[in-house]
C-alpha cells in the first residue's frame, strides 16, 4: 500500500513539474503576430519593428501575419478561433477592437469575451494629407474647395470605422463640407492611391506618412493633435486651421486569444515593456513620430473599454456602419 502511494505520489510530482516545465518554457516555438491589415502601413510597420525584437527576447522567431479587410475584422477574427496557447497574437489598432466590431451589421467575435489585452504599445497621431501634385496648399485650401464642389472630393481610409475614416468624418461635420469616402483594406494600399491622385486626401497615422511627406511625394496639410509634432513641426494642427474638435490618433496594442495562461500574458507584457524603456525604442518613436504606452494588462483593458465608448458614440452619431 505504501509502495503503491509513493509510486502515486511520484507520478503525480513528475506530472505537475512536467506541467510547469511546460509553461515556463513558453515559448517553445514561433510565434505568429497578426495583423489585421495590409503590409507596409503603420500597423505593419510597429509589428515588424516589435516582433524583431520579441523574437531576441523570447528566444523563438514572432513571424508578422498580415490579414487585412473588413476594417479589421477578418484578422481579429483569425485570432480568436487560435487556440489559446500564446503562439498567435494580434497586433491591432483601435479599429478591430473598439469600433468596428461595436458598429458592424454581422460580426462573429466579441473583444470582451473573446480576446484579453496583453499590452498598449504606441499611439500616432493622424495626419492630413494629399499628393504632392494636388492644387490643395492648405486645409483652407481643401475646405474652400469642397466647400464650392459637394461631392467632388474623395478621401481614403484603411477600412470602414478605422480611424482613418472617422478624422475625416469629423473634418466633414465640423467644416460643414460632403466629401466621399473610399475604404480600402489597410493604410499602404489607400496612401499609394492619394500619391497617384486617384484619391484626393487622407487622414494617416504619421509612421506611414513621414516617409512620402520627406520625400516630397505627398503634402501634409494638417495634423489632428492639439499641438504640433516634432517629426512634422511645420504642420499646422487642425486647431490652428480653425478645427478644434478634429481631434484623432490611433493607437497600437498586442492582445491574445480568450482563456490564455496569464502566466503567457504576463510574460509577453513583459518583454514589450522592456523593449519599450529601451534606447532604441526612444529612436523608433522619435523617427516614426509616435508616442510609446507600454504599463500593465490591466490598464489596457481599462483603456479599450473608454476607447470603445469614444469612438463607436461618434461613428453611431455621424452615420458610419460597417456592412
Amino acid at each position: 500500500m505504501i509502495t503503491k502511494w509513493l509510486k502515486a505520489a511520484v507520478v503525480g510530482a513528475l506530472a505537475l513539474h512536467a506541467q510547469a516545465g511546460f509553461t515556463q518554457a513558453y515559448p517553445s516555438k514561433p510565434i505568429k503576430l497578426v495583423v489585421p491589415f495590409a503590409a507596409g502601413g503603420p500597423a505593419d510597420i510597429m509589428a515588424r519593428w516589435l516582433g524583431h525584437r520579441l523574437s531576441a527576447s523570447l528566444g523563438q522567431p514572432v513571424i508578422v501575419d498580415n490579414k487585412g479587410g473588413a476594417g479589421g475584422l477578418i484578422g481579429a477574427q483569425a485570432v480568436v478561433t487560435s487556440p489559446p496557447d500564446g503562439y498567435t497574437l494580434l497586433f491591432s489598432s483601435v479599429g478591430a477592437i473598439a469600433i468596428a466590431p461595436y458598429i458592424a451589421d454581422k460580426v462573429s467575435y466579441n473583444p470582451d469575451r473573446d480576446l484579453i489585452p496583453v499590452v498598449r504599445f504606441a499611439t500616432a497621431p493622424t495626419v492630413l494629407v494629399t499628393a504632392s501634385t494636388s492644387p490643395f496648399k492648405s486645409l483652407a485650401d481643401l475646405v474652400a474647395y469642397a466647400k464650392s464642389n459637394p461631392g467632388k472630393v474623395t478621401f481614403a481610409s484603411a477600412g470602414v470605422g478605422t480611424t482613418t475614416q472617422l478624422g475625416t468624418e469629423l473634418l466633414k461635420k465640423e467644416a460643414g463640407v460632403d466629401m466621399v469616402h473610399v475604404p480600402y483594406r489597410g493604410a499602404a494600399p489607400a496612401l499609394t492611391d492619394v500619391v497617384g491622385g486617384s484619391t484626393n486626401i487622407m487622414f494617416a497615422d504619421a509612421p506611414v506618412v513621414l516617409p512620402f511627406v520627406k520625400s516630397g511625394k505627398l503634402k501634409a496639410l494638417a495634423i489632428g493633435t492639439p499641438a504640433r509634432a516634432a517629426a512634422l513641426a511645420d504642420v499646422p494642427t487642425t486647431a490652428e486651421a480653425g478645427y478644434k474638435g478634429v481631434l484623432v490618433s490611433t493607437w497600437y496594442g498586442i492582445l491574445a486569444p480568450a482563456k490564455t495562461p496569464r502566466d503567457v500574458v504576463q510574460k509577453v507584457n513583459a518583454a514589450v515593456n522592456a523593449i519599450l524603456a529601451s534606447p532604441e525604442a526612444k529612436t523608433f518613436a522619435a523617427e516614426q513620430g509616435v508616442q510609446l504606452n507600454g504599463g500593465t494588462p490591466e490598464e489596457f483593458g481599462t483603456f479599450i473599454h473608454g476607447e470603445a465608448t469614444r469612438w463607436t458614440t461618434l461613428a453611431k452619431a455621424i452615420g458610419v456602419r460597417l456592412e
